[in-house]
Formats: structure tokens, sequence, C-alpha cells
């Protein structure tokens, strides 16, 4: 079983992707926030997904500074940036931050599950629209 940490701002996107996911036989998610700190705050409390799915943007810390505060103090943990922006910089610094994906929200369901299951099984992987 995978478990999933999502950290999205939005409400309705969020809530929307975590039935997505809990549908999935193999992917549970076991806790939601709407920012970086209160996934980093979980995670100071023992809440220890395999991967977290974080927004490119969201107040108070985005996902690009989450992943390098996981990167950091929660090597265990994989980050996957889920995001509207496409635009090669923005992958570039994600990855160095230290997340191991990086998908396109307007991407298809098939690819985020795929995106989901390579990383968590130790790969990377990059939308295909980019």
């Amino acid at each position: 079983m995978i478990k999933i940490l999502v950290a999205e701002d939005n409400k309705v996107v969020r809530k929307g992707i975590i039935g997505l996911l809990n549908a999935e036989p193999d992917m549970q998610v076991v806790a939601d926030v709407e920012n970086g700190l209160e996934a980093i705050e979980l995670l100071n409390d023992g809440i220890i997904p395999d991967v977290v799915l974080a927004d490119l943007n969201m107040p108070i810390m985005d996902g690009i500074a989450l992943s390098d505060q996981i990167a950091v103090s929660f090597n265990a943990v994989k980050v996957i940036i889920l995001t509207m922006h496409w635009r090669v910089e923005f992958v570039e610094r994600a990855l160095k931050a230290g997340a191991k994906g990086y998908l396109l929200k307007d991407g298809d369901f098939e690819q985020l599950m795929e995106g989901i299951r390579t990383v968590s099984a130790g790969g990377n992987f990059v939308s295909k629209n980019i």
C-alpha cells in the first residue's frame, strides 16, 4: 500500500485528488494539508507517508521549499510536485530541491497514477507533457 500525504491549498482540488487516490487498491491518503508547513508539522508528529503529493504554489510554504525540507529531514519520503506550471525552470528547481516527480494537473489520470507508483518504487517521473 502506497501511503500518500496530499498538500494542496485549493480545498476542492485537494478533495478531488483524495477521492481519486483512495479509489486505487494500492493507494491510501493518510493525511491532507493546505500548505507545506502543515505537512512538515505532520511529519514531525510521526505521520510518515511514502509519497507527498504537493502543489507548487501554496501559502506559507510552497512545494519547492517543502521538497527541500523533506530531502533534508525526512529523506525516505518522496515528493511529487503536482502543478499547472509547465515551465522547465520550475521543473529544474523542484528536482534540485529534492522532488522525485513533477506532474501537471491537466495531465491524465493514468499519468498521475503511473507517476505515484514510479516514484514510490524509487524512480523519478516527469510529466510527458513537459
